[in-house]
């Protein structure tokens, strides 16, 4: 029933398979599936599950899913955020299920039966289900408003619908529901459900999802910061086209939630003068974005590249940034993208990291203990200014690396063998090879 008819009609191949009984009660429902030929139906194992409204899982040989079997139910929210409401069960028929259902593409039956012993099948639509996939559109069962308001993450569900199937559109006295309702309950909907339907249609589209939220007033309750610095989701939709054509479609779950939070990180850096994005990753934390950390380093690196200027040691640094990625081309392109959306030139990192592929470090933290420098914070920063002076040109081998040494620490030189001083052109610097001005 539900999802799984309107997948099968739709051609897709059907998921979560739901089974409703109707005309017994759940003991009775109970024995009525331990009767059945458990080997000849391939069933491994049946047993009940939930506190508020009791439903059996069976687990079976030939699906990977547990099939739900349970009794026909009507069901009314009692608290905000559908986390609680009441159930019947008693005298609950088919149609009185289906109508709990939020769209009409979702309330679609399949009514199984037996005709001279073999077992037959009809669709069973209540609410005009199938007109609507014809005409492909998503529609609240009955009254729209009334859906929205048992649970109010039904307006969420209609933009991922509508943005998972091409072609789709939400129904007129739908769509103004959700725009009425979404201001007073948008709010009440914890923020681990509203990620979950959030994430899913941003997957699918993310350009016309942002566009719904935005045409919905959602994308301003949920986002409110974003108004703050910005006057609406354009340069967010801008630099989505931008991801897309450099990483295809689905974009990578990181940059894809990374993107709506790229203005109130820039705006946070510049306002507080630092890297460390801690109201950007309270944003992040209050709509669940899963994997944050890995979110907010992207901005955080994000800032440091669009601001290499306050960057001590700036080839080191950007090395080190990509460095620390697995897969660097994501953060590459958010960057990519931000600068296009804003209509300016970036800088080109590409000559640095190719410099950089081709000179390996010239001395290690061993090497520097051998020096008799101590291992410590200063030890990581000697490294770091030997390795800019590597990246730029100006150290080209491990003995004038040495030398750097001991020209930034003052001390004694502990490695045998003829010294080698340093050159006037490493004492004035060369021109950096990395390329870090606009293009």
């Amino acid at each position: 029933m539900g999802g799984f008819v309107r997948d099968l009609v739709e051609g897709r191949p059907g998921k979560d398979i739901d089974l409703m009984v109707s005309g017994m009660d759940f003991e009775g429902l109970g024995k009525l599936l331990r009767s059945l030929p458990a080997k000849r139906l391939g069933i491994l194992r049946i047993f009940p599950v939930g506190k508020a409204f009791a439903v059996f899982k069976v687990r079976t040989a030939w699906v990977e899913e547990e099939i739900d079997v349970a009794l026909a139910r009507s069901e009314r929210s009692t608290g905000p955020g559908h986390r609680e409401f009441d159930i019947r069960t008693k005298d609950v028929d088919a149609r009185e299920d289906a109508s709990r259902r939020d769209f009409t593409i979702n309330s679609l039956l399949f009514a199984l039966g037996t005709e001279s012993g073999l077992l037959t099948g009809a669709v069973v639509d209540f609410f005009g289900g199938l007109a609507d996939l014809r005409r492909r559109r998503i529609r609240g069962v009955g009254n729209p408003e009334d859906r929205f308001r048992e649970d109010p993450l039904r307006m969420l569900r209609a933009i991922r619908q509508k943005n998972e199937r091409r072609g789709y559109s939400i129904e007129k006295e739908t769509w103004a529901s959700i725009r009425r309702v979404a201001p007073e309950f948008i709010g009440t909907i914890p923020g681990e459900r509203i990620i979950g339907e959030l994430l899913r249609s941003l997957l699918a589209s993310p350009a016309g999802t942002v566009k719904d939220l935005h045409r919905s007033g959602i994308l301003r309750i949920l986002l409110p910061e974003v108004f703050a610095v910005r006057k609406g989701p354009a340069r967010i939709l801008r630099r989505y086209a931008i991801l897309e054509k450099f990483l295809g479609r689905p974009l990578p779950e990181i940059p894809l939630l990374a993107n709506l939070l790229v203005d109130v990180a820039e705006h946070e850096c510049v306002a507080r003068q630092r890297f460390r994005l801690s109201r950007t990753e309270g944003i992040a934390r209050r709509l669940h974005f899963p994997q944050v950390r890995g979110g907010v380093r992207m901005l955080e690196d994000l800032a440091r590249l669009a601001h290499t200027q306050r960057l001590k040691n700036p080839h080191a640094r950007i090395e080190a940034v990509f460095g620390r990625w697995e897969r660097p081309v994501h953060l590459l392109s958010l960057y990519e993208a931000a600068y296009r959306a804003a209509g300016r030139k970036g800088i080109d990192f590409r000559p640095l990291l190719k410099i950089a592929a081709r000179r390996p470090p010239l001395l290690s933290g061993k090497d520097l203990l051998h020096l008799g420098i101590p291992a410590s914070s200063r030890m990581e920063a000697i490294l770091e200014e030997v390795r800019e002076a590597t990246l730029t040109g100006r150290v080209r081998n491990k003995e004038e690396a040495i030398d750097l040494v001991q020209s930034i620490t003052g001390g004694k030189r502990m490695f045998p063998g003829k010294r080698r001083p340093v050159t006037p052109s490493a004492r004035r610097g060369k021109k950096p090879a990395g390329n870090l001005t606009g293009r």
